[in-house]
């Protein structure tokens, strides 16, 4: 029989400003990256110039990768949360959460655009993070070296994002 783990203090708190960090993100009045010029940065340029694109598309493919990356902890919670739980939870937990999300954008008296595509990137991410979370519990090295790899590239896109936040705020 597996024991029901009880969430310590630290992670109770992460799960709180997470969920404060994606209601602010995702409901904010205009795209927390519009004040942060991702299209002029000399990243965005390198990229866009070795794979011979435009520095829009790079933009573009960043914002979907970052969707991704910012539904990863919605994953690990569920997986941590809910160790009877399946893959197929955390997709609909991402799904649902996501589709609030996009329902407030398109609807509400904010600058922002709905998307489909947003959608399933954040579901990937929520699956992602669920699958992670499961493989390190396995105990491989690896998996727990790709789980932590996993969390600090969340980690610096939550970063980038509430920078964003603040950029765009004042």
């Amino acid at each position: 029989m597996q024991q029901r783990r009880r969430p310590t203090r630290a992670v109770i708190v992460l799960a709180a400003l997470y969920v404060l960090l994606l209601a602010a993100i995702g409901l904010w009045p205009r795209h927390v990256d519009s004040g942060l010029a991702v299209q002029d940065w000399r990243l965005t340029s390198a990229i866009a110039d070795a794979l011979s694109i435009s520095t829009d598309r790079v933009v573009d493919a960043a914002e979907v990768l970052a969707n991704v990356v910012f539904f990863v902890p919605v994953g690990v919670l569920v997986a941590w949360a809910l160790p009877r739980a399946s893959i197929l939870v955390a997709a609909l937990l991402g799904g649902a959460v996501a589709i609030v999300i996009e329902i407030a954008q398109w609807q509400g008296p904010i600058d922002r655009t709905a998307s489909v595509l947003d959608v399933a990137a954040d579901v990937v991410g929520a699956v992602l993070g669920f699958a992670a979370m499961r493989a390190a519990a396995g105990g491989s090295r690896l998996a727990r070296t790709g789980s932590w790899a996993l969390a600090v590239v969340t980690v610096g896109v939550l970063a980038v994002l509430l920078t964003g936040l603040v950029v765009s705020g004042s």
